[in-house]
């Protein structure tokens, strides 16, 4: 949904999360998650819920518990000077961890974390035409990770190729996501070749958005799956994206 920030009343909480693109009425919808097309190539690990969607298009926060380093809604709007901070919250999971930003929502649930999911995402209002994080309102940026079944990027037939797999990805899940600027930039995580794919945002607040992909160094367990091949979904409201790109891939560590 990313792109098309909608915008809600309740507070965000942590233990759903929605599987399927968010629906701006009038709009086209361009923010779809890796689950969200299935039916082309991906199939990313199960444990996220379904989304519900209001009447009157808006889409209500996930009821559960949720989990932020940042402000809970009704506090007030971060300073100017905290809310473009790119760290300060560790986010661990079984397969990889690494340092987000303090002020985001760490939106998901136990099952998706011990499934190698994350969601750390930017909830707050715009304030004289910059986003705040009050913890609660629209959705405006996020760090997002989701882990896709070795079954299905065996299935593309290029192994553990990085690049062929991008190139699957540019066509099947990236393209979605708006205009691809760039496809190939290499990084790395954890010491692991790594991907950067920019891709240019078609909401007005967003300053960045890109993908990291990359191939752990050995397969994990999750459940009844395994997963190798990870897909980083990286958003920002913030002229710093490019800061908040650096904070993890520097910071990241696989398990």
């Amino acid at each position: 949904m990313i792109d098309q920030h909608e915008r809600t009343t309740a507070t965000p909480l942590r233990g759903r999360r929605p599987c399927v693109p968010l629906v701006i009425r009038g709009r086209t919808a361009v923010g779809r998650v890796l689950s969200g097309i299935v039916a082309v190539v991906l199939l990313v690990v199960p444990g996220c819920a379904p989304l519900v969607e209001t009447d009157d298009g808006r889409t209500p926060a996930a009821a559960g518990s949720s989990r932020s380093a940042g402000e809970s809604a009704g506090s007030g709007p971060t300073s100017g000077a905290v809310h473009t901070i790119v760290s300060g919250q560790l986010v661990r999971t079984p397969c990889w961890s690494y340092e987000g930003p303090a002020t985001f929502v760490n939106n998901v649930s136990p099952d998706q974390e011990e499934r190698c999911h994350g969601a750390l995402e930017l909830w707050g209002e715009v304030v004289d035409g910059t986003v705040m994080p009050t913890g609660a309102g629209a959705v405006y940026g996020r760090v997002k990770v989701e882990p896709v079944r070795v079954s299905t990027s065996d299935a593309w037939g290029v192994g553990t190729d990085l690049q062929g797999a991008v190139d699957v990805l540019a066509d099947s899940y990236f393209v979605e996501n708006g205009s691809i600027l760039s496809l190939y930039e290499a990084t790395t995580l954890d010491g692991v070749p790594a991907n950067i794919t920019r891709v240019d945002g078609t909401s007005e607040k967003t300053r960045t958005k890109a993908f990291i992909t990359a191939f752990a160094p050995e397969r994990f367990a999750t459940g009844t799956d395994e997963v190798q091949l990870f897909v980083i979904a990286i958003v920002s409201p913030y002229d710093n994206g490019d800061e908040l790109i650096d904070q993890v891939t520097r910071t990241w560590t696989w398990s």
